[in-house]
């Protein structure tokens, strides 16, 4: 998947790495440069080393290379270039003087060949820019927008809305930040040939196989997605109702919110928040409760 390899660049330009050749074929790697893949060692060249020795040999060979080459140059033939000039002037003066085409009638044919030729290139898919932040809740994940790319803090008012949507489930209002808390950011690459094939597919491919990776580290029942680009990148499909749960993986149910910030902005949201949670808090309520 190129997944796999927008991964790979990503880690090798944040170690400033420009040129890197693998040992061996990489699955689902771009394409090598083919410069990198035809250089060789000066030991499979044969190169050896330009020794003094060396050098005193090639002082003769020099010598006998000048000494020839005057031998073999050949005499420049007089008047030659001038008696075809002029055999060229008489010959046109007697032949009659052709009509000279209008330029459109030459230029036409050439640009109704080029618009067959040249494909129509249809304008790429913009890519995706957004930034998510990763928690663990009890047997809860939380992949929460991040509208400014920014992390969490103690005091941020969307942070306590989420503390508080937390203690109605029942779970902890203390939730483990992720990744270090390091936000995960989207695109990943800066530039390079992938730059362009961060698409839509490819984030949503990275963002479920982040989630996956997670759900092998603790015993995990609901992923709540709270945040449009959580909801439309943690789903399979594009578009997902809010409110309603989806199937994930291992018994997993997504639970997908409105942002906080959207929360904050309609406190009226928070009855159908409520009304949705006490439909679905069996999903983890119950294994929470075992």
């Amino acid at each position: 998947m190129q997944t796999q390899e927008i991964r790979r660049q990503a880690m090798l330009q944040a170690m400033q790495v420009d040129v890197w050749l693998p040992r061996q074929p990489l699955l689902h790697a771009a394409a090598a440069r083919e410069d990198l893949l035809d250089w060789q060692t000066p030991d499979q060249l044969n190169i050896a080393p330009v020794l003094p020795s060396a050098v005193q040999h090639r002082a003769p060979v020099v010598e006998t290379v000048a000494t020839v080459a005057p031998q073999h140059t050949a005499a420049p033939t007089p008047n030659r270039a001038y008696v075809s000039v002029r055999d060229k002037l008489a010959l046109a003066q007697a032949q009659p003087t052709a009509k000279a085409q209008p330029v459109s009638a030459v230029v036409a044919p050439v640009v109704e060949a080029t618009a067959a030729v040249t494909p129509v290139v249809e304008p790429s898919a913009p890519i995706p820019r957004f930034a998510l932040q990763i928690l663990r809740a009890d047997n809860c994940l939380l992949l929460v927008d991040l509208p400014t790319g920014e992390a969490f803090q103690s005091r941020d008012p969307d942070y306590q809305l989420l503390k508080d949507m937390l203690r109605a489930a029942g779970l902890t209002d203390q939730p483990q930040f992720l990744r270090q808390g390091t936000p995960f950011v989207w695109p990943m690459l800066r530039g390079g040939q992938l730059m362009g094939a961060q698409h839509a597919d490819a984030a949503r491919a990275c963002v479920r196989d982040l989630l996956s990776m997670e759900l092998h580290n603790a015993t995990i029942r609901a992923i709540w997605l709270v945040g449009q680009q959580a909801v439309r990148f943690g789903n399979a499909e594009e578009s997902t109702p809010l409110y309603s749960p989806q199937p994930f993986m291992d018994n997993v149910q997504l639970w997908s919110l409105p942002s906080l910030e959207t929360v904050l902005e309609q406190p009226l949201l928070k009855r159908e928040i409520w009304q949705s949670m006490c439909a679905v808090r069996n999903i983890w309520q119950v294994q929470h409760d075992e």
